[in-house]
């Protein structure tokens, strides 16, 4: 299944994390410079890492090479342009279409989903186009049935058959009450574009973001590529004949609209470069769009794609070696990346929350379990106010936490809770 956020990735519409990749407390390693970074990678592929890597400094190309091998047993190597399963990036695409649709006035925000399907059960009535984009839905995070579909992603699922799943679906919590990450809504909005735009999920993606942005390298699951230029994934557990995105099948509504496509370093850039430039996402809904952040996006069988979005220092990576139950992970390579575009030092120490936008408004989009923020008593959906006396910015959120994720210091969070306001003492503790 498709895994976003990771512990250092932003959630949904976030634009950072105060659950980043943390390093031992005591005798932090050298952080990594634009003259070393390329030995920091060489050393990753020493750890089992292949895959590619774009990294940008001051908005121009810095590296971008292929590392290791694309297919191990015909030794063909991983290259710069080479194409890899991208996770759960397709969020990105969804949230552009349903803004587009936004500005053409085909839907609205607070549209219900009741507008666009038929026979929707009193219980999801309530759920509207912005409870499904901000993790507000209710719906739990995979639309998959254990025992039902033998593959959890890959499994054939119509979207007739997925709507009838979000029918019966059982909710976590009423809609609009509670924050919870959902791969199952964000499907939803795939659907939500097909009715609102006329057209199936992939040929308006096709048209309106991946054709202006000039991504010829990036398309959907079962779409084969000249050249033999897709990786195999190399991960605890395989899919088809051959373990690579075209074996595959057609992409399921399992995953459309919040996964089941491929693409590459190079294309996820130019995908950025489009929505600067103003070409994807008109400039009157451009605020509901997440400004930065670090993303990750992976699934079980080998694929991970990491990068984050805004300033002028971007890394971009590609890897069809990452195993999340055993084996290799990202995690490493992607903090140093982080740290050497960001020229911030990762944090040491955990509070437990991922930031959220609503609107132009700074929130905890997740509080998670059996950490201090929760047992500070700070809820998802809290409105972010200061820590310490110092204002939240949603430029730079983790500016006010920085003496505690860095240093451990004790946060006072001053927050907004409805119409009431709270002071909540947050104890850092180190990450192990």
């Amino acid at each position: 299944m498709h895994a976003r956020p990771m512990l250092f990735a932003a959630t949904l519409v976030a634009v950072a994390s105060a659950l980043a990749i943390a390093q031992p407390a005591a005798a932090p390693p050298a952080p990594p410079s634009w003259d070393t970074i390329e030995q920091v990678i060489e050393r990753d592929v020493g750890r089992g890492f292949s895959g590619s890597v774009l990294l940008i400094r001051d908005g121009e190309v810095f590296l971008e090479e292929g590392y290791g091998l694309a297919d191990r047993e015909r030794g063909r190597p991983n290259l710069p342009d080479t194409i890899y399963a991208l996770g759960s990036t397709p969020i990105d695409f969804t949230h552009v279409a349903i803004l587009q649709l936004l500005d053409a006035g085909k839907l609205d925000l607070d549209d219900p989903v009741s507008k666009f399907f038929d026979d929707i059960p009193a219980d999801k009535r309530a759920i509207t186009i912005n409870h499904l984009r901000t993790g507000r839905s209710g719906l739990p995070d995979f639309q998959s049935i254990p025992g039902v579909d033998a593959d959890p992603d890959h499994s054939p699922l119509s979207r007739d058959e997925f709507i009838q799943r979000f029918r019966d679906a059982k909710l976590l919590f009423k809609p609009g009450t509670d924050n919870e990450h959902s791969h199952f809504a964000w499907s939803l909005l795939g659907a939500v574009v097909e009715v609102a735009s006329g057209q199936s999920y992939q040929t308006y993606i096709q048209n309106h973001v991946l054709n202006p942005a000039g991504m010829s390298r990036t398309g959907f699951f079962g779409q084969e590529f000249p050249g033999e230029s897709v990786a195999l994934g190399y991960g605890s557990r395989t899919s088809g004949r051959i373990n690579s995105p075209p074996y595959w099948g057609d992409t399921s509504w399992l995953v459309m609209g919040s996964g089941g496509m491929v693409g590459t370093t190079g294309d996820l850039r130019k995908f950025h470069l489009a929505i600067d430039r103003g070409d994807l996402i008109p400039d009157m809904v451009m605020h509901h769009f997440p400004s930065r952040g670090v993303y990750a996006n992976g699934d079980m069988y080998g694929f991970e794609t990491v990068f984050n979005y805004g300033g002028d220092n971007l890394f971009y990576v590609n890897c069809n070696s990452c195993d999340m139950m055993s084996g290799y992970s990202i995690e490493h390579l992607a903090a140093q990346l982080e740290q050497l575009c960001t020229n911030r030092p990762p944090a040491r120490f955990s509070i437990g929350i991922a930031f959220g936008l609503e609107g132009d408004t700074l929130v905890a989009a997740e509080v998670f379990p059996g950490t201090p923020a929760e047992r500070a008593g700070l809820k998802a959906g809290d409105v972010l106010i200061s820590a310490n006396d110092t204002p939240f910015d949603i430029d730079d959120p983790l500016d006010a936490i920085r003496g505690g994720i860095e240093f451990g210091n004790t946060l006072l969070f001053t927050i907004k809770r409805g119409a009431t306001t709270h002071e909540l003492t947050v104890r850092p503790t180190p990450r192990e």
